[in-house]
């Protein structure tokens, strides 16, 4: 197996070494694959295991000292936020979402060249702009234009939480690699036995077509059955099901061409199994342009922008239930008052910050998606 290189100098986010050490930890039967080139001005680089049944907090109090710049890559282990307490003040940690859907070596060292061309500023700066704009609009209009389609989505709601996954890290920070996903939840995400009394103020048709991705967390699952959804759900790629939406909740789908019927039907088998399914529980806005598409279900695969944004829409909630399911749909535009454009078509290129004396829109950074745990 070849070997994969780590260029700490490219992990940007990370920011200037600052007399800290550069720890790369991944599972121990993966030590030999990795290779940190010390291309950096780190004190010191070191390589630590983590394997299934380790505790990271140990690892975190007895090998890992302040301060610190921590990359994690462990496909074996489901990799969870850490509590600021443990992290300290005093180091910053990037997480390789890598374990919630299988990920090869090869996906690894795809993503892992993708985020390195991941530029930080740039992403607060796109983040700046969708709120800034997103606060002078109503209401957000989801349009399709090969189909024809438009919801309306209430997105000023006091129901909803913001979470950012993008930009710099300070000391004390935590952050999903490769970053760059703006998120929209209901609130609270952990009072999923309160729903459907909580809901999207979401209406209309919405085409699902593009790439999924099929999430699985600490309850026992099959990976083949995991695989089995995510081919079914592959179907809708060329070819749209369209569902229709009353209030965050699917009420109805109808695919637009046979080849797209095997989503449809996995679909309405996860509805039937649990109708907690049918309810839309994110909604994310990925600005990561340097995501290339990954043809399989690669969890990475979320954060995919393209040249001007992508739309995406959450299903299921870890871990409540058995899988989270992440439709990405590329060719949906997102439009504010008199149709301006805020997300899925040419951007302006014009990031600039504006300062606002107050938020209607006020997103917090998370350390990892809050829908996987």
């Amino acid at each position: 197996m070849k070997t994969i290189p780590i260029y700490p100098s490219l992990l940007r986010q990370l920011g200037d070494p600052e007399e800290s050490t550069f720890y790369f930890v991944t599972n121990s039967h993966l030590l030999d694959v990795f290779k940190i080139e010390p291309d950096k001005d780190y004190k010191d680089f070191k390589m630590l295991s983590y394997d299934p049944g380790d505790s990271f907090i140990k690892i975190l109090k007895e090998q890992i000292n302040e301060p610190a710049h921590i990359l994690v890559i462990t496909p074996d282990c489901l990799f969870e936020s850490v509590h600021p307490d443990d992290l300290g003040q005093n180091r910053k940690l990037l997480i390789f979402a890598c374990n919630s859907a299988p990920t090869s070596i090869e996906a690894v060292e795809h993503f892992l060249r993708c985020g390195e061309k991941t530029d930080p500023e740039e992403q607060e700066k796109i983040s700046n702009q969708f709120f800034e704009r997103g606060e002078t609009a109503d209401i957000l209009k989801l349009v399709d234009e090969e189909y024809g389609t438009v919801a309306e989505f209430n997105h000023l709601s006091d129901n909803y939480g913001w979470h950012e996954q993008l930009g710099m890290l300070g000391w004390g920070e935590q952050q999903i690699f490769p970053s760059g996903e703006i998120a929209c939840f209901l609130v609270p995400l952990k009072g999923i036995d309160k729903l459907p009394e909580l809901q999207f103020e979401l209406n209309g048709e919405i085409p699902l077509k593009g790439f999924p991705v099929v999430h699985s967390g600490p309850p026992s699952f099959l990976r083949e059955d995991q695989q089995r959804i995510y081919e079914k759900l592959s179907t809708f790629k060329d070819h749209a099901v369209i569902a229709t939406i009353k209030d965050g909740i699917v009420v109805g789908m109808k695919a637009t061409h046979p080849s797209a019927q095997p989503a449809l039907e996995i679909l309405e088998a996860m509805f039937m199994v649990d109708s907690r399914f049918r309810q839309i529980f994110e909604i994310g806005f990925a600005i990561n342009p340097y995501i290339e598409i990954l043809p399989q279900n690669s969890a990475m695969n979320e954060v995919y922008g393209g040249e001007k944004g992508c739309v995406h829409f959450g299903f299921g909630m870890l871990p409540y239930t058995q899988y989270h399911l992440d439709l990405i749909c590329p060719n949906i535009k997102v439009l504010g008052n008199n149709n301006e454009l805020l997300l899925g078509g040419n951007w302006s290129g014009n990031y600039k910050n504006k300062q606002k004396p107050t938020r209607k829109i006020v997103p917090q950074r998370v350390a990892q998606c809050p829908c996987i745990g």
